[in-house]
């Protein structure tokens, strides 16, 4: 082998050695999650109607597995919201930043009701037109409906799907839905009663699960960028190395 394809075979093993470190980063690094429960950082509240001038109840009742909520809904409100809450701007009773739902893809809730047929999980986020400080009923209200049984189980969905609140829309004076969530901007996690709940009949949601996962997407722009780097190095150490052996060539 001569010294010119040594140097080739050298980069081209250096090349294909970068290429499989980049691969084992993408794949280890690239899927992103945050559990809330069991594994919470955030504080945890009981959801009742009172704010909105309310009489509904919720009363905690949480192990280290599963998180229960007994609750009452009754008459007053004409859109009660009892049940379980995550205050995401408070880990571990420290203030902090918005939650970003928005870089995730999928939320998984696995639960359980006494009675009811469905539960709500509803974000409320800080929109920056609508909400005002100090008036929690301004906060937006981001819906996804999911089904629920006696026996736990797993429900899965779309981060995508969640849509304001209708009631909330016709509060705040707006004609129509905007389309917006606001979900980067997110202040709480609620998981509350469902459509049709019997008023002044007790119920009960038992959460053993919580979690949001997705795409790291700017792991993976980056990691992308820095492929596009690798290769284009490489096509230019591969130029002038083969350039030098024409130009070589021509001499002789």
């Amino acid at each position: 082998m001569t010294k010119k394809n040594r140097s080739r075979a050298i980069v081209a093993a250096i090349f294909c050695a970068l290429f499989l470190v980049w691969v084992f980063v993408l794949f280890s690094y690239r899927n992103t999650a945050h559990e809330f429960f069991p594994d919470s950082i955030f504080e945890i509240y009981e959801v009742t109607d009172a704010s909105m001038g309310g009489n509904s109840t919720a009363v905690l009742d949480f192990s280290d597995s599963t998180l229960g909520v007994e609750i009452n809904v009754r008459s007053g409100v004409a859109y009660p919201a009892v049940g379980v809450g995550f205050n995401l701007r408070s880990v571990n009773n420290r203030p902090v930043d918005y939650f970003d739902f928005s870089k995730y893809d999928s939320l998984e809730i696995v639960l359980a009701t006494k009675r009811m047929n469905s539960v709500s999980v509803r974000v409320m986020t800080d929109d920056p037109v609508y909400t005002r400080a100090g008036f929690r009923e301004t906060l937006r209200p981001v819906v996804y409906n999911v089904s629920a049984t006696r026996s736990f189980e797993s429900v899965k969905f779309p981060v995508t799907g969640f849509r304001t609140a209708v009631w909330w829309i016709a509060a705040m004076g707006m004609e129509k839905d905007d389309g917006l969530t606001h979900l980067h901007r997110s202040v709480l996690l609620e998981i509350t009663n469902g459509d049709g709940v019997m008023r002044g009949i007790p119920d009960e949601i038992n959460v053993k699960k919580v979690r949001v996962w997705g795409i790291n997407r700017d792991l993976e722009k980056a990691m992308y960028a820095i492929l596009l780097l690798m290769a284009v190095t490489f096509v230019l150490i591969e130029t002038g190395v083969l350039k030098r052996r024409m130009d070589g060539n021509s001499r002789k």
